[in-house]
């Protein structure tokens, strides 16, 4: 079987060389999410990928980006220029992803499209339709989400036209997948290659430290940790947080006061992980009684476990219950409940905290990998191969 991967992704390598030296890191979680799941389908089938670099106008000449094809392991990669006028970009985008997915498809195919990708989307799923091959939708988040307009309806045809479905969380199947069309739940997917990255006591630091990583937006809790933080007062330790978004500049203004806080900025992936596995407690305080946290599932969840740090969550709605004797629980989100959970955590010794990551590990690894996850979809479409 040969799986034609379209969206707006590029290989690790080529995001390090094109990003590594700009201050943003365009859409980077999305890029670990789109890259973890090529390289688990590789292990069981043909990869080619169809996509385009993200847009930074830092790593662009002339207004575009354009980078040679590559081969990454198994996987074959087919790269779309990308500009940085909008219309323009779309346009390009939508047409050239159209013509690689005609030309590259045949009857032992099946195209995999980003549903929240519109111009790289319309592309691959006309190809598919020209072609008369399955097209699995991958919908990590609903459209309505993600803003309304043309995008929206773009985003929801879409996913009424695909063949297939992967879905985070059966509400979300539920909500999108009214005609009861295959699909497969994967809330996420751990790095596989984290097995050779062992954890250990010896990575830790003198002082402990609390590590957020992710989008720093107010809507996701990050205020809250910030201030739970400073309630707890806990001796000999710090708070450390990595990422963008609109609480940036207070954020910056409370770590040049406060010596236990510091901000680390926009860092690449891997320097991520690094961090994570240094720290002593990972924590994800995004709010449970949001409407979204239904249908969706924190990829920061996936990649915190697989470092052997223990992680501390709300209790998002989200969560399976296979994952929660392997996690740490907020159980009042407010300032005052999450500074209570951080000094009950860390009330436990360095050994404790240390083997509760370690069986957090072991359970994405062996049970939540890549290449298991990727199987589940492979399986789903064995059926529609033609003899």
């Amino acid at each position: 079987m040969k799986i034609l991967y379209v969206a707006g992704c590029v290989s690790e390598g080529a995001y390090e060389r094109l990003y590594g030296g700009c201050k943003e890191k365009p859409a980077f979680q999305a890029q670990k999410y789109h890259r973890l799941f090529i390289e688990g389908l590789s292990a069981g089938a043909s990869v080619e990928v169809v996509g385009y670099p993200p847009v930074e106008k830092e790593a662009a000449v002339g207004g575009v980006i354009a980078i040679p094809d590559e081969t990454v392991g198994n996987v074959r990669y087919h790269y779309c220029k990308t500009y940085c006028s909008s219309l323009r970009r779309w346009l390009h985008v939508c047409a050239a992803t159209f013509f690689r997915c005609l030309k590259l498809l045949d009857g032992d195919s099946a195209v995999m499209i980003d549903c929240l990708n519109q111009t790289a989307g319309l592309g691959a799923l006309a190809a598919s339709k020209l072609r008369r091959r399955p097209c699995v939708g991958i919908i990590t988040d609903l459209p309505e989400f993600m803003g309304g307009g043309l995008m929206m309806a773009l985003s929801e045809f879409l996913i009424r036209h695909c063949t297939d479905y992967v879905v985070l969380t059966e509400a979300m199947n539920d909500y999108v997948n009214k005609k009861g069309k295959p699909h497969v739940v994967l809330e996420g997917h751990a790095d596989i290659t984290m097995e050779k990255n062992q954890p250990s006591l010896s990575k830790k630091g003198k002082k402990r430290i609390c590590l957020y990583a992710g989008s720093i937006h107010k809507l996701y809790g990050i205020q809250r940790l910030v201030e739970g933080f400073r309630l707890a007062a806990i001796p000999n330790t710090e708070l450390h947080v990595y990422g963008s978004g609109d609480y940036q500049q207070e954020l910056e203004e409370i770590a040049a006061q406060e010596p236990s806080i510091r901000y680390g900025g926009m860092l690449l992936p891997s320097q991520v992980v690094e961090k994570e596995m240094e720290a002593t407690l990972l924590v994800n305080p995004r709010p449970s009684d949001e409407k979204y946290v239904a249908y969706s599932f924190p990829s920061k969840t996936m990649e915190y476990m697989s470092t052997g740090t223990p992680v501390l969550t709300t209790a998002l709605p989200c969560i399976p219950e296979e994952y929660k004797p392997h996690l740490y629980f907020i159980q009042e989100e407010t300032p005052q409940g999450i500074g209570e959970a951080l000094r009950q955590v860390l009330s436990q010794s360095d050994e404790a905290l240390f083997q509760k990551g370690c069986q957090a590990r072991r359970f994405v690894l062996e049970q939540r990998n890549n290449v298991v996850q990727a199987a589940k979809v492979l399986e789903m479409l064995k059926g529609k191969q033609k003899p």
